[in-house]
């Protein structure tokens, strides 16, 4: 098994997700230098961060924070698309791990009865195969002890991506999509928001109110990454 491997990284190199140097077959994702360019926001144990500061005045929620700065060109972006759109849900594993180390060091987020997912339409899930969040949803909820219910919200329609959306648009096109399923209890939980990344807040800002609007529930977010 280790000859065939050895082979197949003679004639197929492993290479940086983001630059395509050839890497190390034990290095995972980017080479050095494009890890270094990974910009962490230490957000887990600093209250009123700026990505909490981002919801002031717009609804309350108990906590949020990030791992990464997410920026256009960088080699978050990219992994965060490998993750998206390539399966590259290894990734999810490793960033919630490195973000498990830094709650070990604060008493933020150790309060949470339940970890949900931004969801996916059932459309945009099937054709995908996976919601790319799962995987760093599932394991901080592991970590927090925590149910990780998948289901906790449905998204009602299958809108097209925001990505080059106005931020009034992407808070137009997100109004009202979401519901909650009312198998599960909800009410009085405090619930931990999980999504990749953060960029306007506004699929979240209509979660966080989906949620609000029919419970009596408690919000915290963690992100892979924000834009702020």
């Amino acid at each position: 098994m280790n000859l065939l491997k050895d082979l197949r990284d003679l004639f197929v190199p492993n290479r940086c997700l983001h630059c395509k140097t050839i890497i190390h077959k034990h290095q995972n994702f980017l080479c050095l230098s494009c890890s270094l360019q990974l910009s962490h926001t230490n957000f887990t144990d600093y209250n009123n961060n700026p990505l909490e500061k981002l919801f002031w005045g717009r609804v309350e929620i108990h906590q949020a924070c990030s791992l990464y700065f997410y920026y256009k060109g960088s080699p978050i972006q990219t992994l965060l698309k490998e993750l998206k759109y390539n399966g590259l849900q290894h990734f999810g594993t490793e960033a919630a791990n490195t973000l498990i180390h830094e709650l070990k060091e604060t008493s933020r987020f150790s309060a949470i009865d339940m970890v949900v997912p931004v969801p996916l339409h059932p459309k945009k899930e099937k054709k995908r195969g996976y919601n790319q969040v799962e995987t760093f949803g599932k394991t901080i909820a592991t970590h927090l002890k925590a149910p990780y219910i998948r289901d906790a919200l449905i998204k009602t329609a299958n809108n097209k991506s925001q990505t080059k959306q106005t931020k009034e648009e992407r808070h137009n096109s997100v109004k009202n999509m979401f519901k909650v399923n009312l198998k599960h209890n909800l009410n009085n939980k405090h619930i931990l928001i999980v999504d990749d990344v953060l960029t306007t807040g506004a699929t979240l800002l209509a979660c966080i109110n989906t949620l609000k609007n029919t419970y009596n529930v408690n919000i915290s977010i963690i992100t892979i990454a924000c834009v702020v």
